[in-house]
């Protein structure tokens, strides 16, 4: 038995979770790129679309589909760090989602994810977040603002499906394929950088020094260029012809004394301050070779 309090909880949390999928219907799509199965996408700007990029399987013939109707859509761009692709489509009939990159996010809080299915109508699941966190990286290396799963179940379609929050506003999109046997909410703020930068350069910027190096105990040679207390440092092993180490003078074999005016950091340290710069900024190298100090200024290129 139930009593009439208990009745009327669950009347307004069924008809809260209804209202908002049919708020948001016109800015869910159906994806057929070619692979198995569809896909689910957000209209995140007008004539803007994002979807995952792992279920796109071809960049030509690209349709959207809705409840009754298919529209063509065209490749934009794509991140496969971050697991996201860009679409671009004409029609006045697809409604922005809401989002901002200010949005807070709890573990315990109720969310929905919105999709659509094989066949345009709309496909749902609810559950609450299970786990938050600070910035990340996938592992394709990719920059991931905040760290956002959802204990929900991705129904076949609902990669790029829409995490949906109590104020109707998207988290982001979900995505199977940024984790083992879990789904990620790739946030709004990294779709916002993501979207940006795909729609102003085509891509996202790959800061790269084109050198590869190793840690190695201090060669006799260079020990008097360094502090006491100091036994080990990077040994440059590789320089990629062309690329910004080399048009420095970086040569292989070269023993670095100082990155930036100070100590020499280590190979992840130097990749976290890399992946944190702008395409542009310089970066000073003191090095030993064969016992004689050189100074070096290496400027971030774009791998692109």
């Amino acid at each position: 038995m139930t009593n009439g309090t208990e009745k009327s909880v669950w009347t307004q949390l069924s008809s809260a979770f209804a209202d908002a999928i049919t708020e948001l219907e016109s800015s869910i799509v159906a994806i057929d790129g070619g692979g198995r199965s569809t896909s689910s996408g957000v209209v995140w700007r007008p004539g803007v679309i994002v979807t995952t990029h792992h279920a796109l399987r071809f960049r030509e013939n690209l349709k959207i589909l809705l409840a009754e109707e298919s529209l063509s859509a065209r490749w934009i761009g794509s991140d496969i760090t971050t697991d996201l692709a860009v679409l671009g489509i004409d029609s006045d009939k697809l409604t922005p989602v809401s989002s901002t990159n200010d949005l807070v996010t709890r573990a315990g809080e109720v969310v929905l994810s919105i999709g659509r299915s094989r066949l345009g109508d709309i496909s749902a699941s609810c559950g609450i977040i299970a786990r938050t966190g600070s910035a990340w990286r996938s592992w394709r290396g990719g920059a991931i603002d905040r760290l956002i799963r959802p204990d929900i179940r991705l129904y076949v379609g609902q990669a790029g499906s829409a995490l949906v929050n109590e104020q109707r506003q998207v988290l982001g999109i979900n995505s199977p394929a940024l984790a083992s046997q879990a789904v990620i909410t790739i946030p709004a703020q990294t779709i916002n950088r993501v979207v940006k930068a795909i729609l102003e350069l085509g891509h996202v910027p790959r800061p790269f020094l084109g050198l590869a190096m190793q840690p190695i105990p201090i060669p006799e040679p260079a020990q008097g260029l360094f502090p006491n207390g100091v036994d080990e440092t990077l040994l440059v092993t590789h320089v990629e012809p062309k690329a910004p180490a080399a048009l420095a003078g970086v040569m292989v074999g070269d023993v670095i004394v100082s990155f930036n005016g100070g100590p020499v950091p280590g190979l992840r340290e130097i990749l976290h301050r890399l992946r944190a710069s702008r395409i542009g900024d310089t970066i000073s190298l003191t090095v030993s070779r064969g016992g004689a100090r050189v100074d070096l200024t290496l400027s971030v290129a774009d791998r692109g």
